[in-house]
């Protein structure tokens, strides 16, 4: 399936999944309105959206600062092995916060079948974007790549 490999811009895939989990936990919009009323029913969601926006933009930000290329499409475009920051912690902070974002949409949704978004989400881009990403960069970086890959998990 090397077809899917770097096509779909991270964003997108995240999208889907959202619409994917609210499908198929069959919520609609006066369960949402429900939920929005009572604001107790958005503390955990809110944390999870706001934890996980953060943490991608922290990501944008050192690519930023490394004047490297935020195209997820084509990393070969890469300008530098960016390590500092947030990328000592997590080698994707960009995803990572996007599939806290998702976990944030389940909670909201208040329905078990909601994380299964989040779930496709992560199955989705360990196979067709990270993987695929790690070999382009691996490629590019050589022996660096590969230190930094052993010594900062690629999720968590």
């Amino acid at each position: 399936m090397k077809f899917l490999q770097l096509k779909c811009p991270p964003p997108i895939v995240m999208l889907l999944s959202m619409v994917f989990s609210l499908v198929l936990s069959q919520r609609g919009l006066d369960f949402m309105q429900q939920q929005v009323a009572d604001l107790s029913n958005l503390i955990w969601p809110l944390i999870f959206l706001i934890a996980g926006i953060g943490l991608a933009m922290l990501g944008v930000k050192e690519f930023l600062v490394q004047h490297t290329t935020l195209n997820p499409l084509d990393p070969s475009r890469s300008s530098s092995l960016v390590v500092s920051g947030v990328y000592q912690l997590t080698r994707n902070p960009m995803y990572l916060g996007m599939l806290v974002v998702l976990l944030g949409w389940g909670d909201f949704l208040d329905n078990f079948l909601a994380y299964s978004g989040a779930l496709i989400f992560f199955v989705y881009m360990t196979a067709f974007q990270i993987k695929p990403e790690e070999a382009a960069m691996l490629e590019k970086f050589g022996e660096s790549f590969k230190q930094y890959c052993q010594s900062v998990r690629r999720w968590l």
